[in-house]
C-alpha cells in the first residue's frame, strides 16, 4: 500500500505556500491608565510558510443592524507538524507574491483540523477587522 503521507506529497503541498506569515496568540492585555483604553497583547508562536486561499462568497444576515452583507470564506493552510492553531489566533501576511495582501489580518476561527492524512493543515479564517492586532 502507498503510504499517502509521503514526503514528496507533503513537499508538492508545501511548494504552493509562497507567502510568509507571522501568528500570533492574545497573552493578555494592557489598560491605559488615563484613558483605560484596553489593548491586547500577543506573543508570536509561528513565523514560516502559508497559503490564503479564498472563495465562495456567500451572504449572511447581521443581526443587529437588521441588513445583508456579502462576506468571503477563508482559510489559512499551514506545513503539517509547523504549529497548533486554536480560535482567536492572529495571522498576519507578512510577504506574498500579490502586494496586496502584505500586512492584512486574519482570525483563526476553528482549531486545527485533525486529519490522519493531511498534506497541511488548512483552517477557516475571518478577515481582521476591529480589535487591534
Amino acid at each position: 500500500m502507498r503510504n499517502p503521507l509521503n514526503p514528496s506529497r507533503l513537499r508538492r503541498a508545501e511548494s504552493l505556500m509562497l507567502d510568509t506569515c507571522t501568528v500570533r496568540r492574545k497573552s493578555g492585555e494592557t489598560v491605559d491608565e488615563v484613558t483605560f483604553e484596553v489593548t491586547p497583547t500577543y506573543d508570536t508562536i509561528y513565523t514560516g510558510r502559508v497559503k490564503m486561499q479564498t472563495y465562495e462568497g456567500h451572504e449572511v444576515e447581521r443581526e443587529s443592524a437588521g441588513q445583508s452583507v456579502v462576506q468571503q470564506r477563508s482559510s489559512a493552510h499551514f506545513p503539517v507538524g509547523a504549529l497548533h492553531v486554536v480560535p482567536g489566533d492572529v495571522v498576519t501576511v507578512t510577504a506574498s507574491l500579490d502586494p496586496l495582501m502584505v500586512r492584512r489580518s486574519w482570525r483563526i476561527t476553528q482549531e486545527y483540523p485533525v486529519k490522519t492524512h493531511a498534506t497541511a493543515y488548512r483552517v477557516f479564517v475571518d478577515e481582521n477587522i476591529g480589535e487591534p492586532v
